[in-house]
């Protein structure tokens, strides 16, 4: 079961995007990519979800818009990269929960950094650092790829992408100026336009499931239980596609919290002991229930192992 979340690691880094369908009766799951099979059998599915990953988004520069742009992402749970040649301004005490990357962009540029699809935002202090990071991002997979500056600097710096062998449409992509048209005129508002473009890029397909990159990741490495809700009825706090992964000393992610959750990070931890590789229980959140929650609803849970890599 490991490799299936190897290939949905690979489908989303390549296209943003994957389709996995579910027989909600077997727990029997398959991947497709524009109706094409990736990995599993192609039989009869009854639940079909379109899934992405939250957002990860990599910033050039730990400047003031750097600076207000990270404490918006804090606030939405965002993870964050941030690179930048100054050190006295990327700091554990400006940046405390970003992953943080300081040296000269010549050497920043030649690593890999840990995000599949991120978010790009481009600002450094120097038009050759932005260019420099500019030729990065588009020869990356990516769900977006912003940088700051004028309409003329942003035809300039397109222009030679192109030139340098990039493909047009790709280049054409970038989006430069940065950020939603607001007449933003500070970095506190400059930060706002760009995440609201963000978001309006991530939120494009209001019916995709979003699934996080770090417990994603945990899923292509370690042993532990993949927990999904595959139905929801009534008032239950999470919706269908909701995940969570337990392994026996970590939990990654939520599907809602209480009392059902507790239940169901134990049975995934006593399928581990015992050795059990499906499972499907109801969870009754009303009154009187099995969970002895009063929320209202009922759950479906699916949960699956996933082996050691």
């Amino acid at each position: 079961m490991n490799d299936f979340y190897i290939e949905m690691e690979g489908m989303l880094a390549s296209y943003g995007m994957a389709e996995r369908r579910t027989d909600t009766e077997t727990g029997e799951e398959a991947l497709f990519i524009d109706g094409r099979l990736v990995t599993g059998d192609d039989g009869s599915f009854d639940l079909v979800e379109k899934i992405k990953t939250e957002p990860v988004i990599i910033m050039f520069g730990a400047g003031h818009v750097g600076k207000a742009l990270y404490d918006l992402a804090v606030l939405q749970g965002m993870r964050t990269i941030v690179l930048d040649d100054r050190p006295e301004l990327l700091t554990a005490e400006r940046f405390p929960l970003a992953e943080r990357h300081v040296g000269p962009f010549s050497s920043l540029l030649e690593d890999e950094y840990d995000a599949i699809s991120p978010y790009f935002a481009i600002f450094t202090h120097g038009h050759a650092n932005d260019k420099a990071c500019l030729r990065y991002a588009l020869s990356h997979k990516s769900q977006y790829i912003g940088m700051i500056g004028s309409e003329k600097k942003a035809r300039s710096q397109l222009n030679a992408m192109i030139e340098e062998g990039f493909p047009e449409e790709k280049a054409r992509s970038v989006h430069s100026p940065i950020g939603l048209s607001i007449n933003a005129a500070t970095p506190a508002e400059i930060a706002v336009a760009i995440m609201a473009e963000m978001i309006s890029v991530f939120r494009s397909d209001r019916n995709a499931i979003t699934i996080d990159s770090t417990m994603l990741k945990a899923m292509t490495e370690e042993k532990g239980i993949a927990v999904r809700i595959i139905e929801k009825k009534g008032s239950a706090p999470r919706g269908e596609g909701t995940m969570m992964f337990v392994t026996p000393d970590r939990i990654f992610s939520t599907v809602g919290g209480g009392n059902v959750e507790m239940l169901a990070i134990e049975h995934a931890r006593k399928m581990l002991s015992a050795g059990q590789d499906t499972d499907i229980v109801s969870y009754n959140l009303e009154t009187g229930g099995n969970t002895g929650m009063i929320c209202g609803g009922n759950l479906r849970l699916l949960f699956k192992a996933v082996q050691e890599r």
